[in-house]
């Protein structure tokens, strides 16, 4: 009998939007991603879909009226989204980061696709007793969401 494998890693991260058609269009032609699937809850009240961020990672979109398992009852309302402070102040998901071997082309494509800019692509190097050297840029959207783009060059993780 063999023993299964308790963490398989990351399957995916839920996200409630604000338009699901804008945040299908920003993640699938502005970032890349495949679209896998769509489908509807609730006699077809809620609708979601299932993107695939590459080797299986999926992002899971679900409209502004839905509640999706651990997220509030109170729908989104696009007319009145928080400000970066009182998101700040509450969000428990810092960002998420979609690796990339060229941090600045996909900065690029995503802020022609209509993401707002935080902060463009720069060279990191870490302290410490595994340093690592990476390139980074982040950027907000569609939902007001942080994204990081990132290419780890070196140290804990490092594709090369």
């Amino acid at each position: 009998m063999t023993t299964p494998v308790l963490n398989r890693g990351l399957d995916h991260i839920a996200i409630r939007t604000y338009d699901l058609d804008v945040s299908v269009t920003f993640y699938t032609e502005g970032v890349g991603f495949r679209f896998v699937r769509e489908w509807t809850l609730g006699g077809g009240a809620t609708r979601v879909v299932f993107l695939d961020a590459g080797d299986d990672r999926l992002i899971e979109l679900f409209d502004a009226g839905s509640t999706p398992p651990g997220g509030s009852p109170q729908p989104l309302d696009p007319a009145h989204r928080p400000t970066d402070e009182e998101r700040g102040r509450v969000a428990a998901l810092v960002h998420f980061a979609i690796r990339t071997d060229d941090v600045p082309a996909l900065w690029d494509r995503a802020l022609a696709a209509g993401a707002r800019p935080f902060a463009g692509p720069m060279k990191i190097m870490t302290d410490g007793a595994d340093p690592t050297r990476f390139q980074a840029a982040f950027v907000r959207r569609p939902n007001d969401e942080m994204i990081e783009f990132i290419d780890r060059e070196t140290g804990v993780g490092s594709r090369r």
